[in-house]
């Protein structure tokens, strides 16, 4: 169904296959029949008579005519190729990336990217598989029965045409009930085999930790646990062929058995010529090879339907988070930010946020504190959307996020995350990622106030350097320095920090808290903490204890309480930082 809501709209190549599998069927039924009338007429004269030349003239070279037909006839069956697969497959390609990225946050984190981009590709590289063995294959053998048969029963006899027709249905038959079987044998090895390459990718990219750890040999005993369940899958496949392959092979012996017994017969009783020998074998042998090769082909289309199927998993799983029908695009403008009666919880977890009220007004830069698991990443996610409410509703300039376009929501938001992700592009991409209309010159400014173009200058090829993957090239303080900088660039109305300088030392982190101070400037701002020192130019505390905001004020009133669960975490802080010192 998938394959085919491409193909209705592409009913012309679809007419053109049918084409050439017709002719291609004349032709299997067409020439055994013209070296019949050959051989006749080479019979009935002998080989000095002037008439025979005559007599054979015309059918020796519609005989002979047959393979620049054939010719012809295959270049426009991959003219037609040509034209439909590359498009085809490029478009299956990206609606099924389309579709992959719009899955949550949870289902990328529960997935290993290595198999998901498997997937893409396997259905990609199958498709035009299953496309051509169902125009190389099951059209025109459908065909070439239809015309041998009525060849056999008009000029031969009609016995020929049964035992034909008998045969191949029952042939054709028990090879689709074997290849049932095999089908979900190739969609369990699919299955497995997408599972190794997802760990032997994950293994890869945390390669620097394998090494630290001088674990080689552990990933290399992991990973052939899961080849060693491919093997099995495997070997289930390849027996399954050998089974279908022999039985194919009995029905072929079975044919040729047949149809030589009613042609000596016939031969003895009078009504099969010599000429009708060379007619009913050749076809035989035409229709054997055919059928054997569409018994081979049942076998390969079921493989890669498994495959498939196994692929299709990403577009079969629906989507967690998704626009509602009449979603309308959002419009930001002081910032007021509001939580009414929110209540989360993650799957098969206890609560999290049990009617959770609270007002975050335009302009305010709001810090967020507690102990971990506390709240304060959850409260952040669940602005942007990452995760939904169970109920209640989060208004952004009294609209609810819930209700306006997903896209329209991050655009008027932006994070900068602890551990910010870098594309394997360069610095000038990773920086314009956040605005792709910028100019350079934009993006140059956007690094300059982040405080990162002195570093970036000083790299080989500037703004044009590769970061690797995951910017494996860059240290951790300098990855941080470009999501600023993306946050620079955007300047959006709302800005979220998840510890944004936790990666610097404290002396950068110092030089660019200004340029962070200029940041929030008439934008409402949520930071989340980790360094309670971060706080001290905030409006505005948030203590989050098990989902509950437990207190709300600024530094100088909660430091004021010495029995509130902030004064706790910053005298324990603050003893730590001594004590280290």
């Amino acid at each position: 169904a998938f394959i085919w809501s491409y193909l209705k709209e592409k009913k012309l190549y679809l007419f053109f296959f049918l084409v050439v599998a017709v002719i291609l069927s004349v032709e299997m039924s067409l020439s055994p029949y013209l070296l019949k009338i050959i051989i006749d007429r080479v019979s009935l004269f002998s080989s000095d008579s002037e008439e025979l030349l005559t007599i054979l003239l015309i059918p020796v070279i519609l005989y002979v005519s047959m393979s620049l037909i054939l010719n012809i006839n295959f270049r426009i069956y991959d003219y037609a190729n040509l034209r439909l697969y590359p498009k085809l497959k490029a478009d299956m390609t990206k609606d099924m990336y389309s579709y992959l990225i719009k899955h949550s946050d949870a289902f990328f984190q529960n997935s290993f990217s290595g198999s998901l981009t498997k997937k893409i590709f396997d259905m990609a590289t199958n498709v035009e598989l299953m496309i051509r063995t169902v125009n190389e294959s099951f059209f025109p053998i459908i065909c070439v029965l239809i015309t041998s048969s009525f060849v056999l029963l008009i000029v031969v006899h009609y016995i020929f045409a049964i035992i034909l027709i008998v045969w191949a249905i029952f042939f054709i038959y028990l090879s689709y009930v074997a290849s049932i079987k095999l089908e979900n044998y190739s969609k369990d090895l699919s299955e497995l085999n997408i599972k190794a390459s997802g760990k032997i990718s994950d293994s890869i990219s945390s390669i620097t930790t394998v090494k630290l750890f001088s674990a080689n040999n552990y990933e290399i005993k992991r990973i052939n646990k899961s080849l060693e369940n491919v093997v099995n899958a495997d070997y289930k496949v390849h027996w399954q062929n050998l089974k279908i392959s022999f039985v194919q092979g009995i029905g072929i012996t079975m044919l040729t058995f047949f149809m030589l017994i009613a042609l000596i017969y016939g031969r003895m009783h009078g009504w099969v010529t010599v000429g009708d020998f060379a007619l009913v074998m050749t076809l035989s042998i035409s229709i054997l090879m055919s059928v054997y090769n569409v018994g081979q082909q049942i076998q390969q289309f079921a493989k890669m339907k498994g495959i498939c199927k196994q692929a299709l998993s990403i577009m079969q799983e629906a989507h967690e988070i998704i626009d509602l029908p009449d979603a309308e695009v959002m419009t930001v403008g002081p910032g007021l930010i509001e939580f009414k009666d929110v209540n989360f919880n993650y799957k098969d977890q206890k609560s999290l946020f049990n009617n959770l009220s609270i007002t975050l007004n335009p302009g305010e830069k709001i810090g967020l504190v507690g102990y971990s698991g506390g709240g304060k990443s959850t409260f952040i996610k669940l602005i942007l959307r990452l995760i939904e409410v169970q109920s209640g509703s989060i208004l952004i300039d009294n609209q609810d996020i819930t209700k306006v376009k997903i896209d329209s929501l991050i655009n008027q938001l932006t994070i900068i995350p602890q551990n910010p992700d870098m594309f394997h592009r360069t610095i000038m991409e990773n920086i314009r990622f956040a605005k792709p209309d910028a100019t350079d010159e934009e993006v140059i400014m956007a690094a300059k106030k982040a405080k990162c173009h002195e570093f970036i200058c000083e790299l080989a090829e500037g703004y044009e350097s590769l970061v690797g993957e995951r910017g494996i090239k860059l240290s951790g303080g300098q990855r941080q320095r470009l999501a600023i900088s993306r946050a620079f660039l955007k300047n959006s109305s709302i800005l979220l920090l998840d510890e944004a300088t936790s990666a610097l030392d404290s002396l950068t982190e110092s030089y660019i808290q200004q340029s962070l101070y200029d940041l929030m400037k008439n934008k409402t701002t949520i930071v989340i903490a980790h360094r309670l020192s971060t706080l001290k130019n905030m409006d505005r505390i948030l203590v989050f204890d098990n989902g509950q905001i437990v207190e709300d004020g600024d530094l100088s009133s909660l430091l004021g309480d010495k029995e509130g669960t902030f004064y706790r975490l910053w005298k324990m802080q603050m003893d730590g930082f001594i004590n280290n010192t």
